[in-house]
């Protein structure tokens, strides 16, 4: 599958690369290493705590989880784009984790906007393994997915 338009391919690489992300926080919270889903804390930006278990909360963090990533999706594409597929499993993580784990969770949650506030060192190995798994995920799947390179001295990935 090729996708010539970078912000659809951006968008569905990020949504397809969320999956392997979310795998990693369930595992995170089931093995009691963090207390929150991801989607939780996206949700606590406009909810109560006690609202984030409930059908809606659920929801509407899920739907702002799947935006974030879609837009982080465009923008590893557009890095990609720019300076070359080579060294996507690097190029992804350097793009996501400062956007997501520093700026947003770091931030963004200092200023506290947000009633779910993750302090503990836990879940903050979480939201960064997390991120580290998007971020490579998301830049296999938009370097797999891209068109050839208009540069033909650039490797393709196989």
């Amino acid at each position: 599958m090729h996708l010539q338009d970078k912000v659809a391919l951006g968008a569905v690489t990020g949504v397809a690369a969320s999956l392997p992300g979310l795998l990693f926080n369930l595992f995170s919270v089931l093995l009691g290493t963090t207390e929150h889903y991801s989607f939780q804390l996206s949700a606590g930006v406009f909810l109560r705590e006690d609202l984030l278990s409930t059908a809606g909360g659920l929801v509407l963090g899920g739907i702002l989880w799947e935006l974030t990533s879609a837009f982080l999706g465009v923008l590893i594409v557009y890095v990609l784009h720019f300076t070359g597929k080579e060294f996507w499993w690097l190029k992804g993580p350097l793009t996501s984790i400062p956007f997501t784990y520093i700026l947003f969770f770091g931030f963004v949650f200092d200023i506290h906007p947000t009633h779910v506030v993750p302090r503990d060192l836990g879940s903050n190995f979480s939201l960064l393994g997390e991120n580290i798994v998007f971020g490579l995920a998301a830049a296999y799947l938009a370097a797999r997915w891209m068109g050839p390179s208009r540069d033909p001295d650039k490797p393709e990935l196989k």
